[in-house]
C-alpha cells in the first residue's frame, strides 16, 4: 500500500478568506499567559479587557486537559480590566495603578505585564510604565502579546524573548548545562509530562537541565538561560526564536528535533543528536541507549499480542500539532505496525519547515506515506477526515462527535481536550510508546 503525500489541500478545500471555523489554538496573549503562569513566583499582570484574561485562562485550562492552576493563575490573575475610559483616554495610568497594587498585595520574584488587543490598538506605552518601577526590589517586565499579533505559539515565543531581553544577563557557562524548550503549556496537552520525561532522560546522560516552565526553578530558570552550553528545542519551529536570541546574545548554540520522541526508535535518535552536539562519551551513550531500548522493546513485546488481536494493520488518522502528530504517527507506524492514512497538522507551522515535517512522515513502516495536510480550519479538517478511510482517530475533542457518528474510535491527543484530565501524562520517551498503546488499545478492549 502506498499513499501519496499531499503537497497541499485538495482544490475543493481551499480555505475561505471570509471566516475561520474553530482553529485549535488561542491568540498571542493566551500563549504568553501559558508561559508566565507556569514560572514559579513570577506574577503575570494582564493589561486588557476583563474578558480577555478570564477567557484565555479558563478555556486553556479546560481545553488543555482540565489542568488546574498554579501559584497565581486562573481567575486570581491580576488584570487592569480596561474599559471604555481607557479606550478613549489611554490605559497607562490604570496599568501603573494595577502594577502598584499587585506588588503591594502579591508576593513574587518578578512581575510581568502581558498586553491584550485593546492596549495594542490604542498604543499604550507599556515600556515607559514598567520603567517607573525600576527602583523596586523585584523586577517589572512586559510582553507585547496583543492577540492580533499571532497565535498562542507566537505568544509563547514572545514571552520567552521578552524574559531573555529584560531579565537575563550573562552568567558563567556551566559545563553540560542545557536549556529545554519547545512545548507550549496547555496548547500541548502533555507539556508537563513531556518536559519531565525528556529532562530525566538528559539527566541520565549526566547533563544539567534548565527549564523555564514546568518545575520549581522560578526566576532562576529564566536567568540560567544565559549559562547553558546548548539549547534543545523539541520542535522545528516553536521555540527557535528565543533559541536564536540566546545564540545571538550569549553565544549559546541550539539544536532542534522536529517531533516529540515517542518510543525507543525516535528517543534514541533524539539522544544521539544531543550527544553528538555536546560530544558526550560515545561508550556511555551507547550503553545507556542499549539498556533503555532493551527494556522498551521487552514491554512492546508484551503488548504485541493485543496489538495483533485487536488492531493488526489498523488504519488510523491523526489531528494535532506538528510535534505530537508526527511523533505519534511515527511510533504507531514504525514500531506498532498500524497504518497511517491521513495526518492533519493544525498548528500552522511556517512554510520553511513544512518540507522537513512532511519528510518525517515518508516511508513509514513498510514504505507507507500517509496524506499530510496543514490545516487550521475545523470545517476543512472534517472534510479531509470524511474523505479518508480510517477506523481510529487520534485528534481533539472537536473530532469525537464525527467519530461517533461514523463508528470510529476516538482518543484526544491534542488541544482542545475537554473530556480527559492531564497532569503529568506523556507519550514521550522510551516508555511513552507503551503509554500511548495503553490509551489507544484500551478503546478496543472495552470500546465506549
Amino acid at each position: 500500500m502506498s499513499l501519496q503525500l499531499a503537497e497541499s489541500q485538495p482544490e475543493i478545500l481551499e480555505t475561505s478568506d471570509k471566516c475561520l471555523e474553530s482553529p485549535k489554538y488561542s491568540c498571542a496573549l493566551g500563549g504568553a499567559l501559558a508561559v508566565l503562569t507556569n514560572i514559579e513566583r513570577v506574577i503575570p499582570i494582564i493589561h486588557a479587557g476583563a474578558g480577555c484574561g478570564s477567557n484565555q485562562l479558563l478555556s486553556f485550562r479546560a481545553g488543555g486537559g482540565n489542568q488546574g492552576i498554579g501559584y497565581v493563575n486562573g481567575m486570581n490573575t491580576p488584570s487592569s480590566n480596561m474599559q471604555e475610559k481607557e479606550v478613549v483616554f489611554g490605559g497607562e495610568d490604570r496599568l501603573e495603578e494595577q502594577i502598584r497594587a499587585t506588588i503591594d498585595l502579591i508576593d513574587g520574584d518578578a512581575y510581568v505585564v502581558a498586553t491584550g488587543c485593546i492596549a495594542g490598538m490604542i498604543g499604550d506605552d507599556i515600556e515607559s510604565v514598567t520603567r517607573k518601577f525600576a527602583g523596586e526590589k523585584t523586577p517589572v517586565a512586559y510582553v507585547n502579546s496583543s492577540g492580533f499579533l499571532g497565535s498562542s505559539y507566537f505568544g509563547y515565543e514572545e514571552a520567552l524573548v521578552a524574559l531573555i531581553e529584560q531579565l537575563t544577563e550573562k552568567r558563567e557557562t556551566v559545563k553540560r548545562r542545557v536549556n529545554l524548550l519547545g512545548f507550549v503549556p496547555y496548547q500541548n496537552l502533555f507539556w508537563r509530562g513531556n518536559l519531565q520525561v525528556l529532562a530525566k532522560t538528559l539527566r541520565d546522560l549526566k547533563l544539567e537541565v534548565n527549564q523555564v516552565i514546568g518545575d520549581f526553578s522560578g526566576l532562576d530558570g529564566v536567568k540560567n538561560l544565559s549559562s547553558a552550553e546548548l539549547t534543545i528545542v523539541v520542535s522545528s519551529w516553536v521555540g527557535t526564536r528565543p533559541a536564536r536570541l540566546l545564540e545571538e546574545k550569549y553565544g549559546i548554540p541550539y539544536v532542534t528535533f522536529p517531533n516529540l520522541p515517542v518510543g525507543p526508535r525516535d528517543t534514541s535518535e533524539f539522544i544521539h543528536k544531543v550527544a553528538g552536539r555536546l560530544k558526550l562519551p560515545k561508550a556511555r551513550v551507547r550503553e545507556y541507549v542499549e539498556r533503555r531500548e532493551k527494556k522498551a522493546y521487552y514491554e512492546l513485546d508484551i503488548a504485541g499480542d493485543t496489538c495483533a488481536q485487536f488492531a493488526a494493520a489498523l488504519p488510523f488518522a491523526v489531528v494535532s500539532d506538528s510535534g505530537t502528530a508526527i511523533g505519534i504517527t511515527r511510533f504507531l507506524a514504525n514500531q506498532a505496525g498500524f497504518t497511517p492514512t491521513v495526518i492533519v497538522i493544525n498548528d500552522d507551522p511556517p512554510a520553511e519547515v513544512r518540507e522537513e515535517l512532511t519528510s518525517r512522515l515518508e516511508n513509514l513502516g513498510d514504505g507507507l506515506t500517509p496524506k499530510v495536510y496543514f490545516e487550521v480550519d475545523s470545517y476543512f479538517i472534517r472534510k479531509i477526515l470524511d474523505d479518508t478511510y480510517h477506523r481510529v482517530i487520534l485528534a481533539t475533542s472537536q473530532e469525537r462527535f464525527d467519530a461517533q457518528e461514523n463508528n470510529r474510535i476516538h482518543l484526544s491527543v491534542g488541544f482542545p481536550a475537554l473530556e480527559r484530565l492531564v497532569v503529568n501524562d506523556t507519550y514521550a520517551g522510551y516508555e511513552g510508546g507503551i503509554s500511548l498503546l495503553e490509551d489507544f488499545l484500551t478503546k478496543f478492549i472495552m470500546p465506549y
